[in-house]
């Protein structure tokens, strides 16, 4: 049996995967046709200063994270996790090619806060002797996440236009930290180590 806190962080992965996965193989499509001056230069720069960001921030969130112990990590990952969505439904709003360099590193920013506070939080509830099989279960249900909402997104798009996508996806990440990721703040298992870390400190 996998403990909750493992199948609540999972599963809040997979939610925020699927809504990802609903514009990352049709973003150029959208930049190219929606931006005025978008080009595939604009899509590889957006790229660009989403790990820009990512990369320059996750090492100093991390070394913070090691000083905080898990409920700063419980707070950092929470609100990185809400803002990788809500990020990703501005693109509503978006015209010119630097609110997609704008909204990139946003999203980097936010990835920095959420992906380092997950895994630790995993790696900290990982059931003894089941570890190789928890990650496993992880990456399959992201894989398959992504299979569907990567032709979920395309049917979207072609039925009924960008907008709409970008608020079924802004309404799916922020549905999965609400239900999954949200709760676990006064979980048991999470309070326990809390304060346990904190008392070793």
């Amino acid at each position: 049996m996998i403990n909750r806190v493992i199948r609540n962080l999972i599963w809040s992965d997979i939610a925020l995967w699927f809504a990802i996965g609903l514009l990352a193989p049709i973003f150029a499509i959208f930049v190219t046709e929606n931006i005025s001056g978008g080009s595939l230069r604009t899509v590889g720069l957006a790229a660009s200063f989403y790990w820009i960001a990512r990369s320059i921030i996750t090492l100093p969130i991390g070394r913070w994270m090691d000083r905080v112990g898990e409920l700063g990590e419980f707070k950092v990952m929470l609100l990185g996790s809400y803002l990788i969505p809500l990020t990703q439904f501005c693109y509503i709003f978006v015209s010119q090619p630097w609110h997609i360099y704008l909204l990139g590193f946003i999203h980097g920013a936010s990835a920095a806060m959420a992906v380092p506070g997950w895994r630790i939080l995993f790696t900290n509830h990982l059931d003894r002797g089941s570890t190789g099989y928890e990650w496993s279960v992880e990456d399959v249900g992201v894989g398959i996440a992504i299979a569907i909402s990567s032709y979920v997104g395309a049917f979207v798009v072609e039925k009924f236009g960008f907008d709409i996508l970008f608020i079924i996806l802004g309404v799916v990440g922020v549905l999965g930290v609400s239900i999954f990721i949200l709760p676990l703040r006064k979980h048991r298992h999470i309070i326990s180590k809390m304060r346990t870390r904190h008392l070793q400190e």
